[in-house]
This record gives structure tokens, sequence and C-alpha cells, in this order.
């Protein structure tokens, strides 16, 4: 009896112990989400969270309203992207009526002091006071409205669960700490203060940081990071040393609507060799000049506020250049052959519509004067250069034409980045008309006269006849008599009689027109062009 009770005793501890081990303990779900989720998505998200790049439907409804209304939506914009807000490099991004206030919370302190779960709520908007997705941003004033507008958008509305635990898995172990990238020193308080960076990469290690540039950045970049011009024109050395706060976000999670797309996966020690390596300027310049788009410049060189070259159509002084156009046209002053005077202008007389040409000979800069001195002679700082705001109303070539005749102050009008395009077209786009026919000046300027001969001089006709078959007959016409051009010429006869004018026009467009931007034409197929259409019978008057 006693042996039978100690049998029961044990089967019914063997037992129970059994059911507990078959037991499956059910893990958090937050836990389970938190781990599934993408922090490389995350970082992607935190640019731009309805980017393609993202996943983001493409088709929500909410589309246009992100996009008309973007910095509302971009988590960057009120946080940084060096994630401390208004006590970083944001201090002095002050808002408008395109963009809100941005906040003080710092992310480092969140990602430091807040649990997942924490972060995810405060995302989707639980238990915290959000905007809704449907409010009307257009009312939004910094000065007068700004209360809703600032307030973060209610993401519950419009992201999955899966993609908010993107985002908080990105600023938990995606983002990067930037103190510890760099130095900054911030001065005064938000939306005022001042940001500079310094001692980029801290103690990270130079030589590691080329080798990773060379092996990842570099085939598109350039060796010396000067390829590809980024946001203001600036190289990838410029961009890291002025940007520091952004660079590193854009290196880890690339650019997005660009072929740099996408998660580096940088350590913080990848990052501060990387950075350490940006800092020395010597291996990684910020000249411009090497990043300058001749063809742009070419386009300037004819009329700078076309629209075609990308200038500003709300610029406020657009009726002054329209109005006295020939003031500021640098064709005008200097011929579209660049020989001012001396060249195929030395009888454009001036008139109160137009100025003297200048007896500068570009082709003279062009063998002689390096970038830089090209680009300080445009931009007009310390040279004797009319402002902007003269009244070119009072012109007279008889009476009044010393103000007028000047070089306008370019430094006053155009950035940085568009006076390099016009430097480096200058010194490498401008072709030497002497290579392509022969002219003959007689007589001083403005009462001398040119005439053009053996167009196209050694060059190729046949050559010339299949480049036009291929790039100018399908609106011109096979004999170039489809399309009249000014004075009522045709392709043909505009080639002979203003040789000067035409090389220009079929290299950089006809601005207004379908024939605009440039036709990456070398100087041998300018020539062959030019021998094909000399021929009259095949390009008649």
């Amino acid at each position: 009896m006693r042996k039978l009770s100690f049998l029961l005793l044990v089967s019914v501890v063997v037992a129970f112990t059994s059911c507990k081990k078959t037991e499956t303990p059910t893990d958090d779900p937050n836990d389970v989400a938190y781990a599934a989720a993408d922090a490389a998505k995350g970082g992607i998200m935190y640019d731009k969270f309805w980017a393609t790049e993202s996943g983001f439907d493409q088709n929500d409804a909410n589309l246009a309203t992100f996009n008309d209304h973007s910095n509302f939506f971009r988590c960057k914009q009120c946080h940084g992207w060096d994630g401390l807000g208004n006590k970083g490099a944001y201090i002095n991004r002050k808002p408008k009526t395109t963009r809100p206030n941005v906040t003080a919370f710092d992310m480092m302190e969140v990602r430091q002091n807040d649990a997942p779960i924490d972060i995810f709520n405060a995302i989707k908007g639980i238990g915290g006071d959000r905007r809704d997705i449907s409010y009307d941003l257009s009312a939004y004033d910094p000065a007068s409205n700004n209360a809703d507008g600032d307030m973060m958008p209610d993401f519950g509305q419009i992201l999955t669960d899966a993609q908010i635990w993107d985002l908080v898995k990105f600023i938990k172990e995606g983002m990067f700490d930037v103190a510890e990238l760099y130095d900054a020193t911030y001065e005064g308080t938000y939306p005022t203060g001042s940001v500079t960076f310094s001692n980029l990469g801290l103690d990270g290690n130079a030589a590691n940081g080329k080798t990773f540039y060379a092996a990842n950045c570099a085939v598109c970049h350039g060796a010396d990071g000067t390829t590809l011009a980024l946001e203001d024109d600036k190289t990838v050395g410029s961009f890291a040393r002025t940007k520091a706060n952004e660079a590193q976000h854009k290196v880890h999670y690339g650019q997005l609507g660009t072929a740099m797309t996408g998660q580096f996966d940088l350590s913080v020690s990848d990052m501060k060799d990387l950075y350490k390596a940006l800092s020395n300027e010597t291996d990684f310049p910020n000249n411009p000049a090497n990043i300058a788009d001749g063809a742009l410049g070419g386009i300037m060189y004819d009329k700078f506020w076309a629209a075609e070259s990308g200038f500003d159509q709300n610029d406020a002084n657009m009726a002054t250049f329209d109005n006295y156009s020939n003031f500021f046209r640098c064709k005008q002053c200097h011929g579209w052959d660049g020989l001012g005077r001396n060249g195929a202008y030395i009888n454009r007389a001036p008139k109160t519509s137009r100025p003297n040409v200048s007896a500068v000979d570009m082709m003279e800069v062009q063998a002689n004067d390096d970038l830089q001195e090209i680009f300080d002679a445009i931009k007009g700082e310390g040279f004797d250069r009319r402002d902007i705001s003269y009244d070119l109303a009072s012109y007279d070539p008889e009476t009044n034409s010393t103000d007028g005749d000047r070089m306008p102050y370019f430094g006053q009008i155009l950035t940085d980045a568009q006076i390099w395009n016009l430097a480096k077209f200058i010194k490498e786009g401008l072709f030497d008309v002497s290579q392509l026919y022969d002219a003959t000046y007689e007589g001083t300027y403005p009462t001398g006269t040119v005439s053009f001969a053996n167009i196209g001089l050694d060059g190729d006709a046949a050559a010339g006849d299949a480049y036009y078959a291929a790039n100018c007959a399908q609106c011109h016409g096979a004999d170039g008599m489809t399309l009249e051009l000014e004075g009522g010429r045709h392709v043909g006869s505009f080639a002979r009689q203003k040789a000067n004018e035409a090389q220009h026009k079929i290299h950089y467009g006809q601005l207004g027109s379908l024939m605009a931007g440039d036709f990456d034409i070398t100087l041998t197929g300018m020539k062959d062009l030019y021998k094909a259409l000399d021929d009259a019978a095949n390009y008649p008057d």
C-alpha cells in the first residue's frame, strides 16, 4: 500500500513536470516587432518616409499633400539630421511659411532613455497631441499661425505599425551620435544661433577612410570628390566639411532620388575614418571649377537668365534683364565668336538699346588666363563694374555711355556656381572660330566689315552630312529649307552668312525653341558640319 502510494506520487510529479516542460511562453509581440524592424529603412524614412526607396505606397491618397508640404512631414526637418533638434546644427534653421519650427527634443536623449515601445507610441501618436493629416498646412505662418503646423503629424493615420517600428529601430540603433564624429560649436539660441564644425573624424584613421572612399564612392564622385556637384554645387569634401551634420546620414542611408540609395552599413568607426579623410582639403578640394558645367555656361553666354540655364524665373531683376537685355548678354559685348569688336561684331555699332562691343579678345583670355582668373573677372569683386541697379534708360552712345559700357557686377546676381559655369565655357567650351572658317575683317569698329569664306576649312563634308541627317534634318528638313531662321534665312544660308553665330547655336541651341541644350559637338564635328553646309546645292539659300 505504501509502495503504491509512492508510485502514484511519483507519477503525479512526473506528469506535472512534463506538463511544465511542454508549455511555450508567449513572447512580447512588441519585442518581436522591434527585432524584425529594419533600421536601414527607418533611416530612409527619417529623411522622407514617402520616398519610393522606403517602400511607401506611391498610390497613397495623401502623396500630393506630403509633396506639397514636405517639410511638415519629414522627420529630419524638426529633429535635424543630427537628431539634436534646435540645439544642434539646425539652431539657425528658422521657420518659414514652407517649413515649421525645429523641435527642442533631443533624439540622443530619447535613444538613451526611452524603451522602443515608448518611442513607438510617441511616433504613432498614442496619448499625444498630434496634427491631423487633413490639417490645411497652406494656412501655416510662423508668426501668426504656427501651433498646429508645429505639431508632430499623426503618423498612426498614415504609417503601418511595421513602418513605425522601422523608424524606432533607426532612432534606437541606426542614428549616429554626431558627438562621436566631429566637434561642433553652437552659439546663441534658436532660430538665430550659429554652428561651426571642426576636427572632422576626431581620432579617426584617414588612411582607412580614403580606402573606404576609393572602394565605395570614387566610381561616381571621382577620386577627389569633384566629379559630381552636390547640393549648392558643393564637392564631396566641401559638403562634408560644411554640412557635417547632414553628410553622415547621406553617406549611411543614401541620397534619395539618385543612384546613391540604400544603406552602406558604416559603423561609427568607419564613419569617423571617412570623415577624417574628407577633412583633408588637399585630397578632397572645395574648388567647384572641377564640377562646373560648361554646357550651361554656353547657354548663359547667350542669355544667362534664360529658363534653359536654370536661372530663377522669379528673380526680382527679371524685368530689368528683359527690358535691357543687350546690356547683360555676354555675347553682345564679346560676340558669338568671342573676338569682341575685332571679330564679326566689327560693324555692330552701339545704339541706345545696346552698348559698345568690348575690345577684349576672349581667345586671348582662354589661352592666357586660368579658371580662377576668369571666375574673378566675371564675378567682378575689386573690378570696375556696373551696379545692377544702374538706370540703363539713360544710356546714350554719344553722350552717356561710360557706365552702360561697363561689364555688369555679376557677383550681385549670379551664384558662384553659375559664374564657374561661365568660366568653364570660356576656358573649354568656346570654339576658336579661326579653326572653322576664314574671315576677312576690314576697317575698324564700329564701321568695319567682315566676310566669311572656306566654311569648314579642311572638314569632311560627308561626315557633316551624316551628322546633319542624324541630328538636324528631322526639324530643318533634308536640305535645311523646312524652317525659316532669323532674317528669312535657312540652315545653309545662315551658316554661310553668319558663321560666327551658327557655331554657337549648333552647339548650345536656340533659346526658347525645341533646339535647346548642349549638342556636345566637337571642334572636328563642327568643321565637318560647316563643310557640309557650305555646299549651297545641298543646302540652298
